[in-house]
């Protein structure tokens, strides 16, 4: 008999449901998807997290270099910048020397210093602007007057008084010029 009681236990078994062990296992098996997913997402987040820090690291890296770039650059306009007063004095000194003293040893060493002093702008990248016979720009020019010229058309330079030096695409000093305002035109 209690082989018959066990068989009718079987069956009601099946078609009670699923055995309370096996329930218990999917809402484990349940919740541990749960827990997996929710793990997936905050790893996913925590990834996104990741490669944006990184990101914002060689973003900040690049900036700072540049600003580093930028500094060193207006450091050495600055020094160049009080360089060209000399520039403009050797200048003057070579324009103004007395023809009697051309050929003095002195007046060629003169000349060579400042054939030096050329080429050491000319190393760190200073170069004169081009001024005479261009058309007037305000970014490379400062007009200190205004003239009648038959050889220039109106806004043209006619002449420079000072001149204006560049350092890559940045201009050191503007050049002092004359601007042409045409030709006479009471003719």
């Amino acid at each position: 008999m209690v082989e018959e009681n066990q068989g009718a236990q079987e069956p009601q078994e099946e078609t009670a449901g699923v055995p309370p062990h096996e329930e218990e296992s999917k809402e484990t098996e349940t919740d541990l998807e749960r827990e997996l997913e929710q793990v997936r997402s905050e790893m996913e987040q925590w990834q996104d997290r990741c490669l944006r820090t990184a990101a914002e690291l060689a973003n900040y890296r690049k900036r700072v270099e540049r600003e580093r770039e930028q500094q060193a650059l207006r450091l050495k306009g600055e020094v160049l910048r009080q360089l060209l007063p000399i520039a403009d004095d050797l200048d003057l000194a070579l324009e103004n020397i007395p023809p009697d003293y051309e050929t003095h040893p002195w007046v060629q060493g003169l000349l060579l210093i400042a054939d030096k002093f050329r080429a050491l702008l000319s190393q760190s990248g200073v170069e004169p602007i081009p001024a005479l016979g261009e058309p007037f720009d305000p970014v490379y020019h400062d007009a200190l007057m205004q003239e009648q010229s038959d050889e220039y058309p109106d806004g043209v330079v006619s002449g420079e008084i000072r001149k204006g030096y560049m350092i890559g695409d940045q201009v050191l000093r503007p050049s002092l010029v004359r601007v042409s305002s045409g030709p006479n035109r009471q003719e």
